[in-house]
């Protein structure tokens, strides 16, 4: 860290590390921000309704099978994407599976990894390695040479060295009924993990591989839990239908807990053609953890039935093979919820488009600049049989799967709606802040607020008809009071716990707010960020057989001297 103001004021220390803390630090206030995507901070919602919304679409797809050394035969499947900070570029790795004349799967459908990279996440550079032969030449992107199946999951691994900053964790075998050593063997997808100083060339420790045997085949999600600091797995469980989401965690990458199903398909707010859940994908997102999840629609009588055989045209749902991307989300990484609103976050395409057949969660969103880029692959066609075999199907493999990418905008994943009819939500006690922000598309519509004691009471000065209301959409829209003054500034010393925050929404979807305490020191700030830390350590060590005040095992202390 470099001085650029006065030696030993923190706030005018440059941290070319985490500019965003830099540029809280030097503004003389903390933010507190609050997302609405469950009920936790807040006391009362009247008259409103929570909405999950969807992410913009890129309009085309941003990786495609044109590379020269790409053939007719090649698909674009599973994908990791990260973005690295170290040298500001996002990264992918991709597999590759190659069809057979009949387009099935088997020992003839080889796979194996690609590398790309971008300086502007759109625009996607595939380079010559140089590395490996594959047919013929090592003019190609290729990391791994071809195998019967491989799939994976890449991380940027903060707890460790350079030399392994790039973590795999992958499966690689003989492929689907090729009679090779997991089939003669009759156990299910071994996982095995490698590591990478440059996410090009991979060490694989032999000593611990496979690390995880007895999950389903290619669908898995590698995640750091930063707060815990604990690798996370996600996959799905044997026997593989029902699909649904398993949570795996590990302090080192070999040793693995099983922490059991954390979401299963088929509850009182889904369809009732949700019964699977494909894949999951998680990221950390201000207070939460969020996922997108791959929701599978399939026949509740006998998915396998509808796989096989393609519906009748006036059967009441058509969607039968589809999958799109819907929201899971959890507070401490561990306990997973859906919000009673399952739309999508990212939908399904018109029939015929890259994406209109079905999606799958490319490996893990990435947020920049409080937008969430969710980058997702995607086929043309259904997740069944009848879509290739039985339906006229003439688009040839390499233009059958895409790399796509859609983008939530800042804190857009879930909002609190008001029509015409005025709807009111209160917020726990708080403060009094100092300034107040909004996150809400309020064009045609307002937003107001006011500050209530927790006796009911508002506050003089403070009320509604006070209130200068939001009017316009956008974030960082500030609410003000007509006399000017700050409610921290001029009432805090009355009311002393904190105030309730009532806000008022019609014609208004309200994403987030956000509180300000003034900082001049930045050590509320850092109060801030470490806060999860803090929580994690005291509530949630995973020491649950023991007091934290039990004395310590092992040897015994030295005898003190008087």
């Amino acid at each position: 860290m470099s001085p650029i103001g006065s030696f030993g004021d923190f706030r005018y220390t440059k941290n070319p590390f985490n500019p965003k803390f830099e540029r809280q630090m030097m503004s003389g206030t903390c933010r507190y921000k609050f997302l609405v995507i469950d009920d936790q901070d807040l006391l009362e919602i009247s008259n409103l309704t929570r909405k999950v919304n969807q992410a913009i679409k890129h309009p085309e797809p941003v990786v495609k099978m044109d590379a020269p050394w790409d053939t007719d035969d090649d698909v674009f499947d599973l994908a990791s994407v990260v973005y690295d900070e170290a040298d500001g570029l996002f990264k992918m790795w991709y597999q590759i599976y190659t069809v057979d004349s009949r387009r099935e799967y088997g020992p003839s459908c080889p796979a194996k990894m690609a590398y790309a990279f971008s300086s502007d996440g759109l625009n996607w550079e595939k380079p010559i390695l140089n590395r490996l032969e594959i047919n013929g030449t090592m003019e190609h992107n290729f990391v791994t040479p071809e195998m019967g199946n491989f799939s994976m999951s890449v991380l940027i691994d903060p707890s460790d060295p350079s030399e392994r900053r790039f973590k795999m964790m992958f499966l690689a075998d003989s492929g689907f009924g090729s009679g090779g050593e997991t089939d003669w063997a009759k156990f299910h997808v071994p996982l095995c993990i490698a590591y990478s100083p440059d996410g090009i060339h991979w060490d694989r420790p032999v000593h611990v591989n496979p690390v995880l045997r007895g999950v389903s085949d290619g669908i898995f999600a590698l995640y750091y839990d930063e707060d815990r600091r604990k690798y996370v797995l996600f996959s799905r469980r044997v026997p593989n239908l029902p699909r649904d989401i398993s949570q795996y965690e590990s302090y080192d990458l070999v040793n693995w807990e099983d922490k059991g199903r954390v979401l299963v398909a088929g509850d009182e707010f889904d369809s009732r053609y949700t019964t699977d859940l494909h894949a999951f994908s998680p990221v950390r997102y201000e207070q939460f953890h969020l996922a997108v999840i791959n929701t599978m629609y399939t026949l509740p009588e006998s998915e396998s039935y509808s796989v096989f055989q393609k519906p009748p045209a006036d059967y009441p749902n058509q969607m039968l093979g589809t999958m799109d991307l819907q929201l899971a989300y959890s507070r401490d990484g561990q306990n997973w919820s859906r919000p009673n609103d399952r739309s999508p976050v990212v939908a399904l395409g018109p029939a015929g488009s890259p994406d209109g057949g079905f999606i799958f969660p490319i490996n893990n969103p990435i947020v920049r600049d409080g937008d969430t880029w969710i980058y997702y692959s995607s086929r043309c066609r259904r997740h069944n049989d009848w879509d290739l075999h039985q339906s006229g199907y003439n688009v040839t493999p390499r233009n059958e799967g895409f790399g796509m990418l859609a983008k939530m905008p800042e804190d857009h994943w879930v909002s609190l709606d008001a029509d015409n009819n005025e709807g009111s939500f209160v917020c726990k006690p708080w403060g009094p802040p100092h300034e107040i922000f909004v996150n809400a598309d309020a064009q045609g519509g307002s937003i107001e607020a006011e500050l209530v004691t927790p006796y009911g009471k508002v506050v003089p000065d403070y009320s509604r008809n006070d209130c200068i209301a939001a009017t316009a959409s956008g974030k960082n829209q500030q609410i003000k009071w007509k006399n000017g003054k700050s409610a921290w500034e001029s009432i805090a010393k009355d009311h002393r716990g904190g105030l309730l925050m009532k806000f008022y929404l019609k014609n208004a979807k309200l994403y987030s707010y956000t509180f300000t305490l003034p900082d001049a020191d930045g050590q509320l700030e850092r109060d801030r960020v470490n806060a999860r830390w803090c929580e994690h350590i005291k509530h949630r060590s995973g020491n649950w057989g023991r007091n934290s005040n039990e004395p310590a095992t092992g040897r015994a202390a030295l005898p003190t001297t008087s």
